[in-house]
């Protein structure tokens, strides 16, 4: 299974999915181009990398309490 980090086109499939999967507005694709904006993806990334960090330590935190 390739990563979907090897292709822009990878990362923007899995983005739907996991958009879709929450429920709620329905995300789909559309046939409309816009330019790359590699700023706003950093700040993105960087927003879902800490994000994620800050619950993977919450929720280690919580199993380590319920010991």
């Amino acid at each position: 299974m390739p990563n979907i980090f090897d292709e822009p086109k990878l990362l923007k499939a899995w983005a739907i999915k996991l958009a879709n999967a929450c429920g709620g507005q329905v995300v789909e694709k559309t046939i409309h181009l816009k330019k790359s904006n590699p700023n706003r993806i950093k700040e993105l990334l960087d927003e879902f990398v800490k994000d994620h960090n800050e619950n993977t330590l919450k929720v280690a935190k919580e199993l380590y309490e319920e010991e």
